[in-house]
């Protein structure tokens, strides 16, 4: 697995991992829900010395992760060296609501590069993550493709 191989690599002194994205990464109630987030479950493969601070929440888009200050919130917190895992896609995809849709040729794709680009002025680094897809199905049981944005990347 990347991410046990990745905490292996970081190194000793105090880290610091920034996670934006959506439901697919975001904490969850605990109590009565099976559903989790990857993001929530990422500190069981770390140490101490590593802060995890999840900013994912569910239905977030890199549209609207921008437009409710979310971003800003992360970016005004990153010092050099901290890490900052993204991963967006499936609300992106969401033609019919405006607030989060973001076209994959343009909008997605300079969204993205706004998250590294200023990622990378703050000294800290960027991770870019593949976008969990929707497992949709048709009548007769054939797969539906939503996410066109992951052949974009």
């Amino acid at each position: 697995m990347v991410i046990i191989l990745f905490a292996a690599w970081l190194p000793q002194t105090q880290s610091r991992i920034f996670l934006i994205g959506d439901s697919t990464m975001a904490d969850k109630p605990l109590v009565d829900n099976p559903e989790h987030g990857w993001g929530q479950m990422l500190p069981l493969f770390f140490a101490q010395n590593v802060q995890i601070f999840n900013h994912a929440k569910n239905g977030r888009s890199t549209k609207s992760f921008i437009t409710e200050g979310r971003w800003k919130a992360v970016y005004d917190q990153l010092q050099p060296g901290d890490y900052v895992f993204i991963q967006f896609g499936h609300n992106d995809a969401k033609k019919e609501d405006t607030t989060r849709f973001a076209a994959p040729h343009t909008d997605y794709r300079n969204n993205l590069e706004k998250f590294v680009r200023e990622t990378r002025e703050k000294k800290a680094i960027p991770i870019l993550f593949t976008p969990v897809t929707r497992r949709d199905f048709d009548s007769t049981g054939k797969y539906v493709e939503h996410m066109a944005i992951i052949r974009l990347l």
